[in-house]
């Protein structure tokens, strides 16, 4: 896939789930690597705009990732913390229903996203990139766009990196708030706000006053002796 060989990472892991679907008793470690192969999948046919082939997919992994947590529940309750969070599982749903066209379906996977991992801006936004004239996914992104914390440099590029999703590149948060305020869609008090505030801190850390990552910063401030040893 990072080579862009879509139709041989297609063949590759249909074959790879089809493997393990056959065994009729999986255990652990069998059930996690054919949930992670049709994660895979789900992706593969995404990429590849088999919507039809997309849903049916990602309803076994919806299936087969309920089974593995039982799995793991009675044998290594230990590893659920490990497991892939079942929010990004329905994220992924939300954009194959999208691409089916099944705007209803699309939208209620997002917000089961949400429900299942709240203020999850990543969703939020491809939402509202697919369905940009939804109010209701308007209120919802900016609502999460606030909650995510401030803006963050890693290699020249700036995200908003909230705590318990992946982070988001600013750019594509501004060209949403953008077009809702040049829409009249959602809050716009609220959206101009986000967008006025997410540009100051850019410049800040542009400028260099301000740390390109201002949690993490704040946390290393923490560790620093509050008195000098031998002073002490």
């Amino acid at each position: 896939m990072a080579e862009g060989r879509m139709e041989m990472s297609e063949v590759m892991a249909i074959q790879f789930t089809d493997m393990f679907l056959a065994q009729k008793k999986r255990d652990s470690n069998a059930q996690s690597m054919l949930v992670k192969g049709l994660r895979i999948l789900c992706d593969v046919f995404l990429a590849r705009g088999k919507a039809k082939r997309g849903i049916s997919t990602v309803k076994i992994l919806h299936r087969e990732r309920k089974k593995l947590v039982q799995i793991l529940t009675k044998g290594a309750p230990h590893l659920l913390s490990k497991m892939t969070p079942a929010s990004e599982d329905y994220r992924r749903a939300g954009n194959i229903f999208a691409l089916a066209g099944k705007q209803s379906s699309a939208i209620k996977a997002f917000r089961q996203c949400e429900k299942l991992s709240p203020n999850h801006l990543a969703s939020a936004l491809e939402a509202c990139q697919l369905f940009p004239d939804n109010k209701k996914l308007i209120h919802l992104f900016v609502k999460n766009a606030t909650q995510a914390g401030p803006v963050v440099m890693y290699e020249g590029v700036f995200y908003l990196q909230p705590e318990t999703s992946p982070m988001v590149k600013i750019d594509n948060v501004i060209r949403v708030l953008q077009s809702a305020l040049e829409q009249s869609l959602g809050p716009l008090d609220a959206c101009s706000a986000q967008l006025k505030r997410i540009t100051d801190e850019r410049q800040a850390i542009e400028r260099g006053e301000a740390a390109a990552n201002a949690r993490l910063q704040a946390a290393m401030d923490l560790l620093k002796p509050q008195h000098d040893y031998y002073e002490y």
